[in-house]
């Protein structure tokens, strides 16, 4: 509570208004209303006050006391649309929440489990001001989490239809304040016109003091409400411990008005009201200007173009792949074992086993019956199902699942990012400094031009060049390649593609075709037992299960019950009465040290074994050459579930020592393990039986083949057919790495001359302000043009 002796104001502990009386009382605390008196009632009872602590004042009046406007949404009709996760008695829901503004709002809205029963979790994204909270339905609804948000200040803003950030209004402000610091601008400059030309002869007198304070009067709403922005920016940084870009340019801009002052009251002067005003003209048209440049080259991912995934569509009882984006309410798809399920809908054949853990974070089964409702995220475990969708495929929401798959070796920033937040904070601060003395030095040496000199190193100064680099050269490397087929995560996987030293490869369906290769039988199987191995391995999405799919084409399906697929060994299955095993030798339980010389695939029907299958792989167009490039760039290395056959054949591309057969996906995730205490290393495989390992790598590629089968544990998800350009692609993303550390040093240099000429008196703050935006915009420009111009030299791009 802030209290003056003059004149008795009391300041709110809560919000900081100004309270019109002190009858709002709590823990000798004052408050404007009985909202504010809430919200801090709630947080002192759930000893959550530390979020006071975080900012002075940090909080939003509270809302509606009884909730009665959010009682529809206990409607279950409204309810249901508006949730985007339901399993048991756990729910998800996203609420825009538009007054987020700080780190306070963040860690209370991180902290409401400790608040409100029921609350699991909750999750904010500042950037979008979109709220994620998981609760109990059982333990609160979803009006008493509307109401909480409410009364602790949050008003969620609800819609059926979701709502975004409205960017046409942030826009249609910064062209109001342009227009009205252009205007006053222009009218000082015309008030200062005797000024300039007094050396013809005497400007003083009532004239140069009247329109000293016109011109005073017309830079107030100039300084007030056009550059406010600068101000609260630099003022929540310095609440905080911090040092932002804007904090100079508002220094700058304080010393300039303060200066100007203090000249017309002492009538020394009209002071620098026209440079001022000049002077945030020019910055709010480079603001402007900047986003419309970043928006006509945004790197923003368009999912429904570029991820590379498809589902099988059941029409007319056969399945038909199409595109995620092109799925539609009343679409029947089917889902396989460990496929992910891309939209919500209704479980219309089959017993579902779902796994809410790329949801949820919290790895359990949900056994689901005909009818029963299942989510976009949820993972089938056991045999096929069959779904029919309720909603289109919502692509972003899946990519932010992935997104928010926070692994702690994988969450760091990048080497980039650090690097120029640590440069960005020195710089600053060591122009502040650096201002000062040139303030110092010119006000003994030629006071006229002290302040010039000192504001253009505030000004002149600009550490964004050095954050922008990154984002956009990354970003639009994104963007194509992504529409090559390769699609990534986030802008660091770029920078950790290109620092590995070592590449580990799957084999089976990653450098062989999952669905191409030569079937032989060995043995006699009857048509009824191949009946239920085409009944088995429709289930599952192994590589040689989906081959033999295709192998016993015309052959008929029955029904089955309790399958189950041990990974890199086999699947079992009831079909008619009959217990069916199909899988590695081991788990049949064929007793015979024959040697293998072919892929095998063995046939047991009620613990008889009945035949064996053989497969030779068919490898993937362009792999053989793609191996020889990498070889000469990488340590590499193979790990395959599959026996010892191939072996002569993979020792053309990799070491002895570096080829493991026989591999479990434990073995394959302690193998990366230890290769990574030594080195970076990239792991590449389908995502099937190699999820833990594609987890534990430094940069992890999943090979899509056309399906919904694909790893959240993964950096990066790459078309299959084009893996034999992988050499072009990581090629790609080190000549952008080299681009941005060649943007980088550009960036540094530009400073520093910049700042040479400000400090000896050559730049006006004018000047400066002109030169700060075209120097990001010219760096934006430069790593987009440069960029675009690798992509065709790699072939990633038409010219």
């Amino acid at each position: 509570m802030i209290q003056t002796a003059e004149n008795k104001k009391v300041i709110c502990y809560h919000c900081g208004d100004l309270c019109l009386d002190e009858s709002v009382r709590l823990d000798d605390k004052a408050f404007c209303c009985n909202g504010c008196k809430t919200v801090y009632e709630i947080l002192n009872d759930h000893a959550l006050c530390d979020y006071y602590t975080l900012e002075d004042h940090p909080g939003h009046k509270g809302g509606d006391e009884n909730g009665s406007q959010y009682a529809f949404l206990d409607e279950p009709a409204i309810g249901d649309q508006l949730l985007n996760f339901k399993e048991g008695n756990v729910c998800g829901v996203t609420f825009y929440v538009p007054s987020v503004h700080c780190s306070s709002c963040i860690w209370l809205l991180e902290n409401l489990h400790k608040i409100q029963p029921g609350i699991l979790k909750s999750f904010i994204v500042f950037q979008t001001k979109q709220l994620e909270i998981q609760f109990n339905k059982d333990q609160v609804s979803l009006a008493q989490l509307a109401l909480l948000l409410d009364r602790l200040g949050y008003r969620p803003e609800i819609t059926l239809e979701g709502k975004t950030v409205n960017h046409r209004s942030v826009q249609k402000a910064l062209l109001y304040k342009i227009g009205i610091a252009g205007f006053c601008f222009g009218n000082i400059m015309l008030l200062s016109i005797p000024e300039y030309v007094s050396y013809l002869g005497d400007f003083n007198g009532t004239f140069k003091v009247f329109f000293s304070y016109l011109s005073l009067l017309l830079a107030l709403p100039v300084f007030f409400y056009c550059a406010s922005d600068y101000f609260i920016s630099s003022w929540h940084a310095i609440k905080n411990k911090m040092i932002t870009i804007d904090l100079p340019i508002a220094l700058g801009l304080v010393a300039t008005f303060t200066q100007s002052i203090l000249e017309i009251i002492s009538r020394s002067g009209m002071g620098y009201l026209d440079s001022l005003t000049g002077l945030i003209f020019f910055l709010l048209i480079g603001k402007w200007y900047q986003q419309k440049t970043y928006n006509s080259i945004s790197f923003q991912r368009d999912y429904k173009s570029y991820f590379p995934l498809a589902a099988a569509v059941m029409k007319e009882g056969k399945e038909l792949f199409v595109p995620l984006q092109q799925l539609n309410p009343g679409d029947v798809i089917l889902i396989r074992n460990q496929d992910v399920i891309p939209a919500d809908g209704v479980l219309e054949k089959g017993k579902a086993r779902i796994d809410y853990s790329f949801v949820t974070g919290e790895s359990a089964l949900a056994s689901k019956c005909q009818g029963d409702r299942l989510f976009a995220g949820g993972r089938q475990s056991g045999e096929s199902i069959q779904i029919k969708l309720l909603k289109k495929v919502s692509e972003s929401y899946l990519t932010q699942l992935w997104d928010t798959d926070r692994s702690s070796s994988k969450s760091k920033a990048s080497g980039f990012t650090r690097f120029t937040n640590q440069v960005a904070l020195y710089f600053t601060v060591a122009v502040l400094f650096l201002s000062l003395g040139t303030y110092a030095y010119w006000y003994f040496h030629d006071h006229s031009i002290a302040l010039h000199a000192a504001v253009s190193v505030l000004i002149i100064f600009c550490p964004c060049t050095l954050a922008l680099a990154i984002p956009f050269c990354f970003g639009n490397a994104m963007n194509i390649l992504s529409k090559n087929g390769f699609f990534f995560k986030n802008t660091a996987t770029i920078e950790k593609l290109t620092d590995a030293d070592v590449m580990v490869f799957d084999k089976t369906g990653t450098i062989t075709y999952s669905g191409l290769a030569e079937v032989h039988l060995l043995g006699s199987l009857t048509e009824e037992d191949a009946q239920y191995v085409k009944s088995l391995v429709k289930h599952s999405g192994h590589p040689l299960s989906r081959l033999l799919y295709q192998h016993l084409k015309g052959i008929k399906e029955l029904p089955i019950h309790d399958f189950e697929e041990q990974l890199s060994q086999g699947i079992s299955a009831q079909v008619n009465g009959n217990f069916v095993r199909i899988g590695s030798r081991s788990f049949v339980d064929v007793l015979t040290d024959q040697e293998q010389h072919e892929t095998e695939v063995y046939v047991s029907v009620n613990n008889q074994v009945k035949g064996c299958y053989t497969f030779k792989n068919t490898y993937r167009e362009g792999i053989p050459e793609m191996l020889r490039v990498l070889h000469r760039q990488y340590r590499l290395h193979l790990l395959s579930g599959d026996n010892e056959s191939e072996r002569e054949m993979m020792l053309h591309y990799f070491p002895a020592g570096n080829i493991h057969f026989h591999q479990s996906p434990a073995d394959k995730l302690n193998y990366i393990q230890s290769l990574e205490k030594s080195h970076k290393t990239i792991m590449i495989g389908d995502g099937l039986n190699d999820a833990g390992a594609l987890l534990a790598s430094n940069c992890g590629i999943s090979v899509s083949d056309s399906s919904a089968h694909f790893s959240p544990a993964c950096d990066a998800i790459l078309e299959a057919n084009q893996l034999h350009r992988l050499p072009d692609y990581i090629a790609y993303a080190k000549a952008c790495v080299n681009t941005v550390r060649f943007s980088l040093i550009v960036s540094l240099s530009y400073n520093i001359i910049g700042l040479c000429f400000a400090c000896m008196g050559l730049l006006k703050p004018l000047t400066a302000a002109v030169l700060m935006p075209v120097s990001s915009v010219s760096v934006v420009l430069f790593v987009t043009v440069v960029s675009n111009m690798l992509a065709r030299k790699y072939k990633l791009k038409q010219n």
